[in-house]
């Protein structure tokens, strides 16, 4: 039994999640927008039936697509955030592209090159149909598409052995640098919402009304910019181009998990000997890889895997909210001591003491999601994959 200690008892089993649920409220998917007339500037060679084109002319007309969208982009940039949906709306002119399911996870009859390009495919128009929605609902937009940034940075990690270094290096700096470009206003209200979870939890937290309007001030002004917007639109259609050309051929699910898996027990360990915050932001990460990871596999056994997940899921909230009360620590030690009212190492010490119980409770949980050998690990989920069907 997978995960399974000598004790049937540690088997971990799904639970609800305790960190509070901060997704804003849904957003539009950008389903039913009405067709224009102007053709879309990509071209989804994975599904080109004709092989007529050559190496030659089909990269010039990549070339041709990509000024088309640089021409877009341009004019985007001067827009206002209601003409960049209606720009937004005449590039895509397609509805929900080809119909493709957007579903993060493997299929288990589909060869798993064809499922990870789906689901990459997925991701991007999701981000995409999110920020072209932006001037509806900017928040939920911006939080939305964030967390697609966030699944595909991992998606390129679980397939980072078969697509090599640089195509890795390439689209995760594009990825990551969107999601920063996007973060302004979503970090200001994770702050807000952070320390207003916090006084709920801790008495004694009188006198940060002034750090409290500091921070919804800056979020007022932290508002996504139309070139910023019109930007990411263009990036997000060039990565979606290049999706194609990942060379996947060979790759497993399980090649895929192995590093990830050994990088979160590195981190688990390093985290137990120095609990620093920057030593545990760390295990934050491989431990939402983890999570992604075992989502996208999770069709080989779901009645393991999705237990499994949801325990990963469980630890990277923990997680999660250790490293929000660390940014929130790190933001009020340089405020102006007159926010505070002489309340700044009182707040500190409540957040310190919360982050204490929060890693109290996660190491044992990471003790047992990372119990096993990544060799092992990565052996037992192609061997599930193969004993369901999945294709190879």
């Amino acid at each position: 039994m997978p995960f399974q200690s000598s004790n049937s008892d540690d088997l971990p089993y799904p639970v609800g999640r305790t960190r509070a649920d901060r997704r804003p409220s849904g957003v539009a998917s950008g389903r039913g927008i009405a067709r224009t007339t102007e053709p879309r500037p990509v071209v989804n060679w994975s599904r080109t039936r004709d092989r007529r084109f050559g190496g030659r002319g089909r990269r010039a007309i990549v070339r041709a697509a990509r000024d088309r969208r640089a021409q877009v982009g341009a004019a985007l940039c001067a827009a206002g955030s209601v003409a960049i949906a209606a720009a937004w709306v005449a590039i895509r002119a397609r509805g929900d592209r080809d119909g493709a399911s957007r579903a993060y996870r493997l299929k288990v009859k589909e060869k798993p090159s064809a499922g990870v390009r789906r689901i990459a495919y997925g991701r991007i128009d999701d981000a995409l149909d999110q920020l072209g929605e932006h001037h509806r609902h900017p928040a939920d937009a911006v939080h939305e598409a964030r967390k697609d940034l966030k699944k595909l940075r991992s998606l390129l990690r679980i397939v980072s052995p078969a697509i090599g270094r640089q195509v890795y290096r390439r689209e995760n700096a594009r990825f990551r640098d969107l999601g920063r470009e996007l973060s302004g206003a979503r970090d200001a209200e994770v702050k807000l919402q952070t320390l207003a979870s916090l006084r709920e939890r801790s008495g004694n937290l009188d006198g940060i009304d002034g750090y409290v309007a500091a921070l919804a001030k800056e979020r007022t002004g932290a508002e996504v910019s139309g070139s910023t917007l019109a930007r990411a639109i263009s990036e997000l259609e060039e990565s979606r181009e290049c999706v194609a050309d990942w060379a996947l051929g060979g790759w497993t699910p399980g090649d895929g998990l192995l590093r990830g898996y050994r990088r979160g027990r590195k981190a688990l360990a390093k985290a137990r000997v120095d609990p620093s915050d920057a030593r545990v932001h760390e295990w934050r990460k491989r431990s939402k890889d983890l999570w992604y990871h075992l989502r996208i596999v999770s069709t080989a056994w779901p009645e393991v895997l999705e237990s499994v997940a949801d325990q990963a899921h469980k630890l990277s909230e923990l997680l999660g909210d250790h490293h929000d009360l660390a940014v929130l620590a790190e933001d009020a030690a340089g405020r102006p001591p007159s926010l505070m009212d002489g309340a700044r190492s009182r707040l500190i010490a409540a957040i310190r003491k919360r982050q204490k119980k929060l890693l109290a409770d996660a190491l044992p949980l990471g003790t047992r999601l990372y119990a096993e050998r990544p060799k092992a690990f990565g052996d037992r989920i192609d061997a599930y994959w193969r004993l369901k069907g999945g294709s190879r």
